[in-house]
């Protein structure tokens, strides 16, 4: 009869490291399942040829973007974490800049950054001055 391979102390061992990397492997099949997910996601969005917002036009096509926006998370039943994503993947020029300096300033008070925190900020900033993106982006 052969030797047997192992045994005793170092095959424990040898489980509980096989059981450490099968969690390694539990963890990089989640993460590589978030990634794949969110990249439907983001496919699925850019088949539907969304608008986008530059921030150039005024603040009624703004508001008119927001309802968009909003109508379409609604209809593709987006979850509100993805929602503020794709919408910031969709401003360009003066309203990408304006988000960009915006959210700095909401981070650094602490406030979590949100879809309704965006509607919010786009509304007032519509409503109090014109041309809001603007007067943002030089802040």
């Amino acid at each position: 009869m052969p030797p047997r391979r192992g045994g005793g102390r170092s095959t424990r061992r040898s489980e509980e490291e096989s059981r450490a990397g099968s969690d390694d492997d539990a963890q990089v099949d989640y993460d590589t399942r978030q990634i794949g997910g969110m990249e439907l996601v983001l496919a699925r969005f850019q088949r539907t040829n969304p608008s986008t917002l530059a921030g150039t036009e005024g603040g009624a096509r703004a508001e008119t973007w927001l309802v968009q926006m909003e109508e379409l998370f609604d209809t593709l039943e987006y979850a509100p974490e993805k929602r503020l994503k794709l919408a910031v993947l969709q401003l360009r020029d003066d309203a990408q800049r304006w988000w960009r300096s915006t959210s700095r300033m909401l981070r650094d008070s602490g406030t979590m950054l949100t879809w309704d925190v965006l509607q919010i900020q786009q509304m007032l900033c519509f409503r109090l001055f014109s041309r809001c993106f603007v007067k943002s982006a030089d802040v």
